[in-house]
């Protein structure tokens, strides 16, 4: 899923939010506009709340060739944009070729 950002000006930097219900209702600090969001995740490109949270390491060089997980964010795919991914990662956190 992508970050935030203002529809009218393309900031992602002034903005806030309020929940109300079952949107948020975004405000843009820099041109003033307000629109809502889904609360619940869903995917930016089909509107679907069918969708699954992964933790994807964030993996770096430590010492030569060594590689190291240095921190672990959340990617949220889609299970009908993102299901060929999802099927080539298979139902742990490793990839089915892996596990």
């Amino acid at each position: 899923m992508s970050l935030i950002e203002c529809p009218n000006c393309a900031t992602d930097e002034q903005l806030s939010g309020e929940r109300e219900g079952a949107v948020i209702v975004v405000a843009c600090g820099r041109c003033g506009i307000t629109w809502e969001r889904p609360a619940a995740p869903h995917c930016d490109r089909c509107g679907s709340t069918d969708v699954v949270a992964y933790p994807v390491p964030l993996i770096e060089r430590s010492r030569g060739t060594q590689q190291s997980i240095t921190a672990m964010h959340i990617e949220t795919m889609c299970r009908v944009c993102d299901a060929q991914r999802l099927s080539d990662r298979g139902e742990g956190h490793l990839p089915a070729r892996l596990g």
